[in-house]
């Protein structure tokens, strides 16, 4: 099921529970997760709900 989304789990990840994004690779990736609705942070760390 993660792979689908690309995403990882925290160790103590729960059901419901905010997954990790991978880190932006680019200079683009960076803005485009700057203009996104993930929860920042820091730069290179953001989570989501799924």
């Amino acid at each position: 099921m993660l792979h689908e989304y690309k995403v990882a789990m925290p160790l103590d990840w729960q059901p419901g529970d905010k997954v990790i994004v991978p880190a932006p690779k680019t200079v683009e990736e960076l803005a485009e997760r700057k203009n996104s609705d993930l929860e920042m942070v820091d730069w290179y760390l953001a989570k989501k709900s799924i």
